[in-house]
């Protein structure tokens, strides 16, 4: 066997082994710290019922339908198909949850991620009437969070469009958290902008067929 021959199966040799060991790394990394997947769950619904409050309690919000997440199918949009064709804009759409019913029926609350200085930043933003009416972050993990001010989102609200945090806010001590939820939030407001009516109407078709149902329990029940 020539030198040329050995080279080149100690290359490959090499190879396969960065290739074992970087499966090795991944796999780990997801059993320890697996992706972010996000879910209408209780904590979920009682974030949102504080920035687009469907009614009086968060659990009855959660259990009883006032919350509800929304589907690729029922919106006519691809999020992955959105995030990529606006992969420039460093952020993601995760989720879009409505009101059917309540005291914001019609209202829709759209999840967004940034990555921000030590995690990935997502949050939660309200949209009724074509405008942002609520905002809050969701999830972080954050070195220089606590130099943001509370009213993080007060100056935007009744935004429509792309909006500069950083430049209403000014020096923060959080310059890269900021930019990532800034990211996040102009995302949300490019999808709500986009694609608002058929969220909309996928809320509307959800409240429908709500009253359906409720109909239909009616005239099912049994009179002696």
């Amino acid at each position: 066997m020539n030198r040329s021959v050995l080279s080149a199966l100690k290359a490959v040799a090499v190879l396969v082994a960065i290739t074992v060991v970087s499966v090795g790394i991944l796999t780990v990394c997801n059993m320890f710290f697996p992706k972010y997947t996000p879910t209408l769950d209780a904590e979920t619904a009682r974030k949102i019922n504080s920035i687009a409050k469907a009614c009086d309690s968060d659990e009855e919000a959660f259990s009883d339908g006032y919350i509800v997440m929304l589907y690729e199918d029922e919106i006519g949009v691809s999020l992955s198909e959105f995030n990529k064709n606006n992969k420039s804009r460093k952020a993601e759409i995760l989720a879009v949850y409505g009101e059917p019913k309540g005291y914001l029926t019609g209202a829709f609350i759209i999840e967004s991620t940034a990555e921000g200085r030590d995690s990935s930043i997502v949050i939660l933003s309200a949209y009724k009437d074509g405008a942002l009416f609520g905002a809050t972050v969701k999830k972080q993990n954050e070195s220089y969070f606590d130099k943001l001010p509370d009213n993080l989102f007060g100056s935007v609200l009744g935004s429509s469009g792309d909006v500069d945090l950083k430049a209403d806010l000014g020096k923060t001590g959080a310059t890269v958290s900021l930019t990532a939820i800034n990211r996040a939030l102009n995302m949300s407001n490019a999808f709500a902008l986009i694609h608002g009516d058929k969220v909309r109407e996928a809320i509307s078709a959800r409240s429908k067929a709500e009253l359906q149902s409720i109909s239909s329990s009616k005239k099912g029940v049994r009179r002696d």
